[in-house]
């Protein structure tokens, strides 16, 4: 009887150990398992970002100021889209894949369509938009443009890879008599002696702007000789918000010395708005582009939101032209873009030309 008590309790003894063996046992497979990915997994990452080594990091910060207007085309035309201004700080670039990774900001390395690894950059920037109609009289045809003025700050964050760069960008702002669109027009008119426009009291009522945009610009390399290069760059656009909401596909076609040291010209409501300099290296080039817009809203031309609007049609699909030039050394980059926009409104009657001009200093 003792015997067979003291098998029992052995049996008992061997059983209980077995399992608590068989539960550290699977923690210790586990435990294995999970280091060995991590293991891969840093291997992976290291040789990737050892593999995309070439993609160097920027170091300055940018200024950069942008103008556009239509007497940078034409000096006796005024008329629909006026005047922009723009002026916007850039971060410098930030590795979030391989050297930056412990930073809290690391997470918006996500904030990419792209399957490569990226550079990622900051923008914040401060821009007024000016709109007038063809008559300067105080009281205009109610088919004519509506006087309109738009100012907002903007938060924007730019991945850039060897041949991609993506825009992702948050506007806030407001329209109407608070955006100080009659006060800027004045004063500058009024320094540069140039008529005066007298119907501003029926400019579009005071309004909140929040507005969303996404850009994509893939480089396509079309030849690259030691001092003469030529490539393609072709770009995505959709806006969304109660100001601006459209879809846009266009490419940019440039020639000139160094094409590696940005991804075109900046524009602040037209085109591709592209992205400051990534390199110090002298750069000098042409370029022209065609863009084709699907416009969905356009608050500047419809008028409010709310209540009752201009009673002026939108043009769904509009394009624009461009040509222009681009220098870049030692972080300093100045280019002229010369614009050709197609008819925004029925009653429009015909295109508007406009002129940018862009100053960009990294520091």
């Amino acid at each position: 009887m003792f015997s067979k008590n003291l098998l029992a309790q052995f049996q008992l003894s061997s059983h209980f150990l077995y399992s608590i063996l068989s539960k550290h046992m699977r923690i210790a497979r586990v435990y294995f398992s999970l280091s060995l990915l991590f293991s891969l997994n840093s291997y992976a990452k290291a040789q990737q970002c050892d593999h995309e080594s070439s993609l160097s990091a920027y170091k300055k910060h940018s200024i950069s100021l942008l103008s556009e207007n239509d007497a940078y085309a034409d000096q006796y035309i005024d008329r629909y889209y006026s005047a922009g201004t723009s002026l916007s700080y850039t971060s410098k670039e930030y590795d979030f894949h391989c050297k930056n990774t412990d930073s809290n900001l690391a997470w918006m390395r996500h904030l990419t369509l792209s399957h490569q690894t990226s550079l990622t950059r900051f923008t914040l920037s401060l821009a007024q938009d000016i709109y007038t109609p063809l008559d300067r009289s105080s009281a205009p045809s109610t088919l004519d443009h509506p006087y309109s003025a738009y100012l907002r700050a903007s938060f924007g964050v730019v991945q850039r890879t060897e041949s991609s760069l993506e825009n992702i960008s948050l506007s806030l702002g407001v329209l109407g008599p608070v955006a100080l669109g009659y006060e800027t027009q004045k004063l500058i008119h009024t320094l540069t002696h140039n008529p005066i426009f007298y119907g501003w009291s029926k400019q579009i009522k005071n309004e909140l702007i929040i507005n969303l945009e996404y850009e994509f610009i893939k480089k396509i390399n079309l030849w690259d000789l030691p001092y003469f290069s030529s490539d393609l760059l072709a770009s995505l656009n959709i806006a969304l918000g109660n100001a601006d909401t459209h879809f846009s596909l266009g490419s940019r076609w440039r020639m000139g010395h160094n094409l590696g040291s940005d991804f075109g010209a900046n524009k602040i409501n037209t085109g591709m708005k592209g992205a400051p300099a990534h390199n110090d290296r002298f750069s000098l080039y042409v370029f022209g582009g065609i863009f084709a817009r699907y416009q969905a809203r356009d608050i500047f031309i419809q008028g409010n939101s709310f209540g009752e609007g201009s009673g002026v049609r939108l043009e769904s699909f509009i394009y624009d032209g461009e040509i222009g030039v681009m220098t870049l050394w030692r972080g300093v980059r100045i280019g002229y873009v010369y614009t050709h926009r197609s008819k925004t409104f029925c009653s429009q009657p015909k295109g508007h030309d406009f002129g940018g001009v862009e100053i960009s200093v990294g520091f």
